[in-house]
C-alpha cells in the first residue's frame, strides 16, 4: 500500500515537472502525429480525442510509439504485467517506455491489453452503456419491455461494476416485473495473476417462483486468459442468501459456493462485433444436493460511434427452486435492444 502510495505521489511531481509537455502524443507509421489525448487502451484499439480531429480509433499496429503523462495510467499486458506509470517515446519502432516512479520497462506496444487513465475527477472515471428494447406478440396481445445498465468505475487496482437489467411484461391492461437483477461487483488486483472480489446481489424471477433474493458474498479470482481480443477470469469464493418466494415463505442465510466463469471476445475490424458470457455454478451447502445455475450470453454490434444492436440470451437452472408451481427448474430467454456506450 505505502509503495502504491508513493509510486502515486512521483508520478504526480513527475507530470508537474512536464506541464510543457501536457499534450499526448501518438506516433504513426507514415503519417504526422497526433497531438491530443488518449482516452484508453482497449482490446487492440487505442481510444484517442485528437486537438483537431475528435474522437478517434487507432489500430495499435499502427503506431510506432507514443507519450503520455497524466495522473498516470493503469496499464495491463498480455504477458500480465500490471503496472501503474506514464509513457515515455521508444527509438524502436513499436515499442514504448512506462516509468512508474522508481524504473523504466520497455513494453511492446502490440501487447498493452487495457490502459486507463487515472482520472482525478469521480466522473471521469465512470464508464457505461444503457440499452433498451421493446417486443410485442399481436396473437397474445403480449409486449415486453427489457432494460439493462452498466456502470464502470476503475482507480489503480480497483474494479467496480454494477449491472442492472429489468423485463415488464404487458398483457390486458396490468404490469408484471417478471424478471430483474441489481448486482454490484468490486475486484482489487493483489497482482497481475489474482484478485479479490466482494459481489452484492439482488434478483428477482417469477418463472422459478422468486420474489426476491438478496445475496452477498466474498472470494478470489484468476485471469486465465488476457489477450487483445479475448480476456478470461475464473473466480470462486463463499455467497449467502435470503430468499423469499412469490407465497412469501422465507429462507435465509443459505450459503453456497459460486464458481463464475466469466469470457469475452471481440473483433475489431467493421463489422465491429463483441461477444461475452457470463456463467455460474452455485452449489449448496446447507441445502445439500441443491445446484443452481445463472447465466448470460451478449453480442453486440456497433453500428455507429457510441450506438449498438444488443442481444442477449438469459438462463437460469435451479434443481430445487424456492416454489414448485410450474413443474419447471428451467428458465430462459432472449431479448433484443438498442443501446449507448459513454
Amino acid at each position: 500500500m505505502k509503495r502504491s502510495y508513493l509510486t502515486f505521489c512521483l508520478l504526480l511531481v513527475n507530470t508537474f515537472c512536464l506541464l510543457g509537455q501536457d499534450k499526448d502524443t501518438v506516433y504513426l507509421f507514415n503519417q504526422s502525429p497526433l497531438i491530443g489525448e488518449i482516452k484508453r487502451i482497449k482490446h487492440g484499439t487505442m481510444f484517442f480525442k485528437g486537438d483537431d480531429l475528435g474522437n478517434i480509433e487507432i489500430d495499435l499496429l499502427n503506431i510506432k510509439t507514443l507519450r503520455a503523462y497524466g495522473y498516470g495510467y493503469r496499464i495491463q499486458t498480455a504477458e500480465r504485467e500490471f503496472v501503474v506509470g506514464v509513457f515515455r517515446p521508444h527509438d524502436d519502432d513499436g515499442k514504448v517506455i512506462v516509468y512508474d516512479g522508481y524504473e523504466e520497462r520497455t513494453l511492446l506496444i502490440r501487447n498493452l491489453n487495457d490502459v486507463q487513465l487515472i482520472h482525478k475527477s469521480f466522473f471521469k472515471r465512470l464508464e457505461g452503456r444503457a440499452g433498451a428494447g421493446y417486443s410485442y406478440t399481436r396473437s397474445s396481445n403480449i409486449g415486453r419491455w427489457n432494460g439493462d445498465l452498466l456502470l464502470e468505475y476503475d482507480t489503480e487496482r480497483l474494479d467496480i461494476d454494477l449491472r442492472g437489467s429489468i423485463i415488464i411484461t404487458q398483457a390486458e391492461g396490468t404490469w408484471d416485473r417478471e424478471r430483474e437483477g441489481l448486482q454490484l461487483i468490486s475486484n482489487y488486483y493483489f497482482s497481475p495473476n489474482w484478485f479479490g472480489f466482494g459481489m452484492a446481489n439482488y434478483q428477482r424471477n417469477l418463472q422459478l417462483g422468486i420474489n426476491r433474493r438478496l445475496q452477498q458474498g466474498l472470494g478470489t479470482g484468476i485471469p486465465f486468459l488476457q489477450h487483445k481480443r479475448g480476456v478470461g477470469t475464473l473466480t470462486s469464493g463463499l455467497v449467502i442468501n435470503q430468499e423469499i418466494n412469490t407465497e412469501g415463505i422465507r429462507n435465509h442465510n443459505l450459503f453456497e459456493v459460486p464458481v463464475i466463469l466469466n469470457i469475452a471476445f471481440f473483433k475489431l475490424k467493421s463489422p465491429k462485433i463483441s461477444f461475452s458470457t457470463s456463467q455460474t455454478l452455485f452449489i449448496g451447502l446447507i441445502q445439500s444436493g441443491r445446484y443452481r445455475n445463472d447465466g448470460e450470453t451478449r453480442i453486440n454490434w456497433k453500428i455507429i460511434n457510441n450506438i449498438d444492436l444488443g442481444i442477449n440470451f438469459y438462463n437460469n437452472f435451479d434443481n430445487r427452486p424456492p416454489l414448485e408451481i410450474r413443474n419447471t427448474n428451467f428458465d430462459y430467454g432472449l431479448v433484443f435492444n438498442l443501446g449507448y456506450t459513454f
